[in-house]
């Protein structure tokens, strides 16, 4: 979480969110329409209640001093819950701060297996929808313990434009179109943002010796016997090997609402790394994904998508399809 709000805090303003909304004229006259009816605003609360006339509109509060304290378990290890808001509020991500925390705390090794960490493309380019911007937050996160403890960084990606079987693109699409050269272009990029003085040489030579980036492959290939390539829905990384997040956020921006846990334990991590990250790397990093010159050249390339002002009615549509609005801010001014 961020410091600041716990899990019975974020449950009582997910309650009192519903209850101030379903109790505003809007929310009134929205109770008396039929469920399945358009709405154009984005706030619609359907509440209903068993037994009718019977039980409360609303669930009670919870109350904390009635809830048991929990006895450890021999052989439990712990887990931190983490989630985030989507679009309900602007500035209460508890996860992604969780993320930046987990990623600088780093000392020697962070691995990521993700369905994609650039965002959604325009169809058959690699230019950013407008709005759709990278995470930059965990980018300049990642570049800084790159950069200052020599932290080394191994990603595994689907690859672009990976369908799962009998969808269309619009249905599902786990590769939105980047290479794993636009990926550490990225994140060198943003140390070179960060450190002005860093030179060309030393910013290469992170590249050589801390960053390994490559699609996802398996013993066959990267290909299905049909021809299309391999993707994966996974949002997972590993921090030293002592603890990991598996859950349902990606880190390529996407403002919906998500939830997932910390396993801070190294034994259960260890043993995660052996049965999952272990093979899926051994079959996937062959050291070609990335050319050192390439991302070096690539580093003055703007990937971020345009101001949604510029963008034409078709453009706005599509990034809206996509990306549920991408929006393209970052952390709010006040964010901790």
């Amino acid at each position: 979480m961020n410091g600041k709000s716990s899990l019975f805090d974020i449950t009582q303003s997910c309650r009192n969110y519903i209850e101030i909304n379903q109790r505003k004229l809007i929310g009134r006259l929205v109770d008396k329409l039929p469920d399945a009816m358009p709405w154009i605003f984005k706030t619609r609360m359907t509440i209903t209640e068993f037994p009718e006339d019977e039980a409360g509109e609303f669930a009670p509060v919870f109350k904390k001093r009635l809830v048991p304290r929990y006895n450890k378990l021999e052989g439990s290890v712990p887990v931190i819950s983490i989630g985030r808001r989507g679009q309900m509020h602007d500035c209460d991500k508890a996860s992604d701060s969780a993320f930046v925390a987990m990623i600088e705390s780093a000392k020697k090794i962070i691995r990521l297996g993700l369905q994609d960490i650039g965002p959604v493309c325009i169809p058959s380019t690699q230019i950013a929808l407008p709005g759709c911007t990278w995470p930059h937050q965990y980018l300049d996160a990642l570049g800084k313990v790159i950069w200052e403890k020599g932290v080394d960084v191994e990603i595994i990606l689907s690859n672009p434009h990976s369908i799962p079987g009998g969808l269309s693109g619009t249905e599902a699409n786990y590769g939105n179109g980047w290479s794993c050269v636009d990926v550490a272009a990225e994140i060198i990029k943003s140390i070179r943002k960060k450190y002005p003085n860093a030179d060309d040489d030393h910013l290469r030579k992170k590249v050589q010796d801390n960053l390994r980036i490559c699609f996802l492959r398996t013993a066959t290939g990267n290909k299905w016997s049909d021809g299309n390539t391999k993707g994966m829905h996974a949002k997972h990384f590993i921090i030293d090997d002592t603890c990991c997040y598996i859950g349902s956020q990606n880190l390529y921006v996407c403002d919906l609402s998500e939830w997932g846990v910390v396993i801070d334990n190294g034994t259960a991590t260890g043993k995660m790394k052996r049965e999952y990250w272990d093979p899926l790397w051994k079959h996937s990093y062959t050291g070609k994904d990335v050319n050192v010159q390439e991302v070096m050249d690539g580093l003055d390339i703007d990937r971020d998508g345009e101001d949604p002002a510029h963008a034409t009615p078709e453009q706005l549509a599509e990034a809206a399809k996509a990306q549920s609005l991408c929006p393209s801010h970052e952390f709010c001014e006040d964010h901790d």
